[in-house]
């Protein structure tokens, strides 16, 4: 592979890493361990992206990214899961509303499910748009899209996806 196909492999896909393994590994790694659980991704998709067809990529990099931030969590986890007896575990003190958090949880699972049943490239450009705030010409650059196709599918997938989410609220 040359390095013109390196580097564009890792321009395009940078940031989807990043942020599938980020939201694995927040809370229990440090940004060392993100950014070397990065590299072994794009080190292990380069090692196997021969046999991959390039209609596939985008999902088993994604895929390659999150088994590997689970193995680094597993690592990370280990022996901190030492069990105490029940009398010891204090009660838990919380300003948080746990029942409109857990309730929260499950609306943003449901609307996950539904953005992934658009399709693609309406739940890329969703995803990109609303979770990463990019603007469309730079959805339309990583997606190889006209900035004005990438605003008309949002505006068709944000309807359909109104509808698909009408029992949610």
């Amino acid at each position: 592979m040359t390095d013109d196909r390196i580097r564009k492999l890792f321009d395009t896909y940078y940031n989807y890493v990043y942020a599938i393994v980020y939201r694995q590994i927040q809370g229990i790694g440090t940004r060392e361990d993100v950014e070397e659980c990065v590299s072994d991704v794009f080190i292990d998709v380069l090692r196997t992206m021969d046999s991959v067809q390039t209609s596939a990529l985008q999902v088993y990099i994604g895929r390659t990214a999150r088994n590997k931030a689970i193995d680094v969590c597993r690592s990370l986890t280990a022996g901190k899961n030492r069990r105490l007896p029940l009398d010891d575990v204090p009660e838990p003190q919380s300003p948080q509303d746990v029942p409109a958090d857990a309730e929260d949880a499950e609306q943003r699972r449901l609307l996950f499910q539904a953005v992934k049943q658009l399709g693609e490239p309406d739940a890329s450009i969703i995803i990109h748009k609303y979770y990463y705030g990019r603007s469309a010409i730079e959805i339309g650059r990583i997606l190889g899209m006209n900035p004005v196709t990438v605003r008309s599918r949002c505006a068709r997938a944000l309807r359909k996806l109104r509808e698909l989410t009408k029992d949610i609220r």
